[in-house]
């Protein structure tokens, strides 16, 4: 509830620029005090956004619920998706279910996701293009544009901190004292999405493999086929094709892909017993809340595991300059070069103290102090 939040916003004096990591020690308290009730804790999101708190502060506060206890047909988007085909609605009926849907979100952000994941399970329900076109409304999309971008414009200039537990050289320190005769534990399973560049989505079915062993299945090289890598990845979650989508060239922090593949599998094979959350539910969901939980401690949630991930072998493939970093965050995330699909949100992670990086900077502003002075 709305006064839960702002008793607390009064009693701590939070700004917009308190530490994530220090928000997270009250993350068990705030629960307790809004309780098992969904609502209540929208309201209390929502006050604290109008207190000045980001979202990223917020979701340390008040971390995403799990969506595995909703009850069957609860979700918006199935019901309406249900109730499109066993009516068998024309592009007019859709057009206009998809107005009021993205209409009755808080923000045109929101409302454009939910247009999206409305289309994606029109098309895989077989529904024609008409009727997958009826879905898009323009001004919903148009300003959910402009506010993403002028979020990205804001990160660029302020960046982003992640903690210190997650700079390059710890993980990979816990990376190789893994041992994979045991059984990982979630901050296992958080350091190999690091390493790997995975979404929560991603874990289950990512694979790893040398293109000479692809050959048969995928027939000759075809487009996507680059003579410069021999390892490719499918699988990936965010796809449009059936199946498991065509290869991308593999690259992660973890240099040998043999390696790389051994702490995949060693997760995957754990997915069963302790990570079955991972698994995606009927409304083709995957229930990041026990990442998030784990994740609370330091301040970040699962969204940010990717871009530290991407940033990391972005370094130690030794990117030369901005151009060439970005090109290799973009091999990493799994992403087509050359597409008009940007990874510049991955790469607004502020140098850590130590980064040569950083020192090569401080060296220039000293330089131009010294000659303005």
């Amino acid at each position: 509830m709305a006064k839960v939040a702002t008793d607390f916003m009064k009693r701590y004096k939070w700004t917009f620029e308190t530490l994530l990591s220090e928000l997270a020690q009250y993350t068990k308290e705030i629960s307790k005090s809004l309780k098992n009730d969904r609502k209540v804790r929208s309201n209390a999101k929502t006050r604290f956004r109008v207190l000045k708190l980001t979202k990223e502060q917020v979701e340390v506060l008040i971390p995403i619920r799990p969506t595995g206890k909703r009850k069957e047909g609860k979700d918006t988007v199935d019901k309406i998706i249900q109730e499109i085909v066993e009516n068998d609605y024309q592009s007019e009926k859709i057009k206009q279910i998809s107005y009021d849907l993205g209409s009755s979100t808080p923000n045109p952000v929101t409302g454009g996701s939910r247009l999206t994941l409305l289309r994606k399970k029109l098309r895989n329900r077989g529904a024609d293009h008409l009727k997958k076109e009826a879905t898009k409304i323009p001004h919903i999309t148009t300003e959910s544009n402009k506010i993403q971008a002028r979020r990205l414009v804001l990160e660029k200039f302020e960046g982003v901190d992640w903690p210190e537990h997650f700079f390059l050289e710890p993980v990979q320190e816990r990376l190789e004292k893994c041992d994979f005769s045991l059984s990982p534990s979630k901050e296992d399973l958080v350091d190999v999405m690091i390493m790997l560049c995975m979404r929560p989505a991603d874990v289950a079915g990512l694979c790893i493999n040398n293109y000479e062993a692809l050959d048969e299945t995928w027939g000759p090289k075809r487009i996507w086929y680059n003579p410069k890598y021999s390892w490719y990845c499918t699988g990936y979650s965010k796809t449009k094709e059936t199946g498991v989508g065509e290869p991308r060239p593999f690259l992660s922090m973890e240099k040998d892909p043999i390696r790389a593949k051994e702490f995949l599998t060693w997760i995957q094979k754990a997915i069963p017993e302790k990570f079955p959350f991972l698994r995606k539910n009927k409304s083709d969901i995957v229930n990041v809340n026990p990442i998030n939980l784990t994740l609370a401690k330091h301040g970040i949630t699962s969204n940010k595991l990717r871009k530290i991930g991407a940033d990391h072998a972005s370094r130690i493939h030794g990117g030369r300059n901005d151009s060439h970093r970005q090109y290799l965050r973009k091999l990493a995330c799994r992403q087509v070069v050359g597409r008009h699909e940007s990874v510049e949100s991955y790469g607004v992670m502020n140098d850590p103290p130590s980064c040569n990086c950083s020192k090569a900077s401080l060296k220039n502003q000293v330089k131009i102090k010294e000659k303005v002075d």
